[in-house]
């Protein structure tokens, strides 16, 4: 337990952290390609659900956290060793969709933007792509230790 809660917690500082550093990175970018001085990379849906900007941004902050979090306690599907590695892909999938699909279509509305929405997509399919390379050598490891285990009988 203590192990899980140290993994959602550094998770969620991660991904709250790399969440600032994109959208810092990207409103910097923006900014100074186009000179424009109000910028800034939320929806304004979003942002219209708060009484000011800065908050806006410190929720969004905090969705980053969340969605880590998500991707972090679903990783616990890799270590039932009883599902096959396409079921725990599976699994992970529609688990941790259920906590980034809504977040990016109904509260950051990305779906009226496009250009974010597909960016955002390939950001989550790369993290899946991690996942599953991660989730493969776990379970080549493990099949490894069986067949030590079974040569050894």
């Amino acid at each position: 337990m203590k192990e899980i809660l140290y993994r959602c917690i550094f998770s969620f500082a991660v991904s709250a952290v790399c969440g600032n550093i994109t959208n810092f990175l990207i409103e910097f970018v923006v900014r100074t390609v186009t000179g424009s001085k109000d910028f800034l990379p939320l929806s304004p849906e979003f942002v219209a659900l708060f009484p000011s900007e800065s908050i806006a941004v410190e929720v969004n902050i905090l969705l980053y956290g969340i969605i880590g979090v998500a991707f972090s306690l679903a990783a616990i599907i890799y270590e039932k060793d009883r599902l096959g590695f396409i079921v725990q892909n599976i699994l992970y999938f529609i688990v941790t969709s259920m906590v980034w699909v809504p977040i990016v279509t109904l509260v950051w509305q990305l779906h009226k933007y496009p250009q974010a929405l597909i960016g955002t997509i390939c950001g989550f399919v790369v993290t899946y792509i991690i996942m599953s390379i991660v989730g493969y050598r776990i379970t080549k490891k493990n099949i490894e230790k069986i067949n030590l285990c079974l040569a050894e009988q």
